[in-house]
C-alpha cells in the first residue's frame, strides 16, 4: 500500500500537555476513535508553526473556492433628451 493510499486515523482528543525540559517542543497526548489508549508525542515548536502555516494556507484555499468571482457590474445606458 503507498503512502497516499493510507487511511488516516480518527483523532478524537488531542492536548498539550506541557513543554519539554528543553522547551523546544511541546509534548501532546492524542486519543484515537477506537482506542482508550492516550498516547503521548514530543512535537517540536517547528513542526506546530508550520502546521499553523498549513491551516491558514488550507483555510485560504477553502475561502477562496467558495467566494464567487465578482460579476461584471451592470451598466445603465444613459439616455439623451
Amino acid at each position: 500500500m503507498k503512502q497516499e493510499d493510507t487511511v488516516p486515523v480518527s483523532i478524537v482528543a488531542l492536548r498539550a500537555d506541557a513543554y519539554s525540559p528543553d522547551r523546544t517542543a511541546v509534548i501532546i497526548s492524542l486519543t484515537t476513535k477506537f482506542s482508550t489508549a492516550e498516547r503521548k508525542f514530543t512535537v517540536p515548536l517547528a513542526c506546530l508553526h508550520d502546521l499553523i502555516v498549513d491551516l491558514q494556507r488550507l483555510n485560504a484555499e477553502s475561502e477562496a473556492s467558495t467566494t464567487e468571482p465578482a460579476s461584471e457590474p451592470t451598466v445603465t445606458p444613459i439616455v439623451a433628451d
